[in-house]
């Protein structure tokens, strides 16, 4: 017995809308980047790679970082650089958003609830195992860095930007 060998179907090109439909999905890839790039913003997924387009010849440094303040009796100052606290977001990107809402109030104090309102939450769900907070304060650090950065831990100075909550007014003062 002798098999015959079917021939296999010639190819068939692609349909035109998956062409349309892949150069599309490309365009706006290109075109959303090149966006983030002229306008100097960042707004996730793109990005204009600001660790990387940027010379710094400043020998100062300052950022707005947010430290949680616990609800204990007598409160405490808790860092919050722990990356479980608000994943999945990383540290840079929260600073950056918090360097951004600094000096515009509305959009700080949502911003600010909305962090507080997260790592609550995330904690409720033992996401991560930070203690209780009833508030966030962002402060502005100011560093004149060394060349061997020796003083990464110790800013020169530490300036209380913003409290969320604020303090209740006339409660005791």
């Amino acid at each position: 017995m002798q098999s015959e060998a079917v021939p296999s179907p010639a190819p068939q090109p692609m349909r035109p809308w998956r062409v349309w439909l892949v150069t599309g999905v490309a365009a706006v890839l290109v075109l959303a980047h090149l966006m983030e790039i002229v306008r100097q913003s960042e707004h996730w997924p793109f990005s204009n790679y600001p660790m990387w387009a940027r010379v710094s010849t400043e020998w100062h440094e300052t950022q707005v970082v947010p430290v949680g303040v616990t609800a204990a009796e007598v409160p405490a100052e808790v860092a919050l650089t722990n990356p479980a606290y608000f994943a999945p977001m990383p540290l840079y990107y929260q600073r950056l958003n918090f360097r951004a809402v600094a000096n515009k109030p509305q959009q700080r104090e949502k911003l600010l609830r909305d962090y507080l309102d997260r790592y609550e939450r995330r904690r409720a769900r033992h996401l991560h195992d930070g203690p209780p907070l009833k508030g966030i304060r962002l402060y502005e650090l100011y560093w004149t860095m060394d060349r061997g950065a020796t003083n990464v831990d110790r800013p020169e100075r530490r300036t209380l930007v913003y409290e969320y909550p604020p303090p209740a007014k006339g409660a005791g003062k």
